[in-house]
């Protein structure tokens, strides 16, 4: 019995049965959110991307942790940025891939975090029922420079 349940523990935990993002109240704004990447990446939009970015990014350039500071930064660096590991793990993830939790939400193994930030003040109350609908999503880390095992290249 013990066994049984470490094992469905296990799953739920690394989101083998359920996505785990789906457990908080804005996990449907989130995958919007990420659809909007997705399809922005796709194109290659490059302005639109920099426009849902939280500044300063983290991020890895050449190696080192790097704070992109400015769109302009961004766009300049975006090759860097999204390189073909990142750019194959948000483009061939799914909504279930989308997974959430106090530090923001991710796709898969963590290549890109972006989450709901609010303007100062106006998000205090984690009870109120608008808690979780006055802020907006953007990208607020990148974990490039990394390699990921992209599903597509299976």
């Amino acid at each position: 019995m013990l066994v049984v349940l470490l094992i469905a523990m296990t799953r739920l935990t690394f989101g083998q049965e359920t996505n785990p993002g789906s457990v908080r109240p804005d996990y449907s704004r989130a995958v919007i959110f990420f659809h909007r990447l997705q399809d922005a990446l796709r194109r290659n939009d490059r302005e639109e991307i920099s426009r849902i970015v939280q500044y300063p990014l983290r991020a890895r350039l050449h190696g080192k942790l790097a704070k992109i500071r400015t769109r302009q930064e961004f766009v300049k660096d975006f090759d860097l940025l999204f390189d073909s590991s990142v750019r194959c793990v948000i483009l061939h993830a799914t909504d279930k891939s989308v997974w959430g939790n106090w530090r923001g939400f991710t796709v898969d193994g963590g290549a890109i975090w972006f989450d709901d930030i609010s303007p100062p003040g106006t998000n205090d109350d984690t009870d109120a029922p608008d808690f979780w609908t006055k802020g907006k999503f953007f990208i607020i880390t990148m974990n490039n420079d990394s390699f990921y095992d992209c599903k597509a290249a299976k």
